[in-house]
C-alpha cells in the first residue's frame, strides 16, 4: 500500500512540473490538456486501487475477530 501511496505522491508531483512547463514554454496547448488528463486518470486509477486496498484490509481484520 505505501508503494501505490508513493507512486500517486510521485504522479501528483509530475503533473504539476509537467502543467507549469507546458503553461511557461510554447508546447501545444491539444498536448498539454492531453497529459493533464491522461495523467488524471492514472493518479484517479492509483487512488481508487488505494482504497480498494485499505477496504480490503478492513475487512479482513473484522472477519478475523
Amino acid at each position: 500500500m505505501k508503494r501505490e501511496l508513493s507512486q500517486v505522491i510521485i504522479l501528483s508531483v509530475l503533473l504539476i512540473y509537467f502543467t507549469y512547463n507546458g503553461i511557461t514554454s510554447d508546447f501545444p496547448v491539444p498536448y498539454t490538456i492531453t497529459l493533464i488528463i491522461a495523467y488524471l486518470a492514472v493518479i484517479t486509477y492509483r487512488v481508487m486501487k488505494v482504497l480498494r486496498l485499505k477496504k480490503e484490509k478492513g475487512t479482513e481484520t473484522l472477519n478475523k475477530t
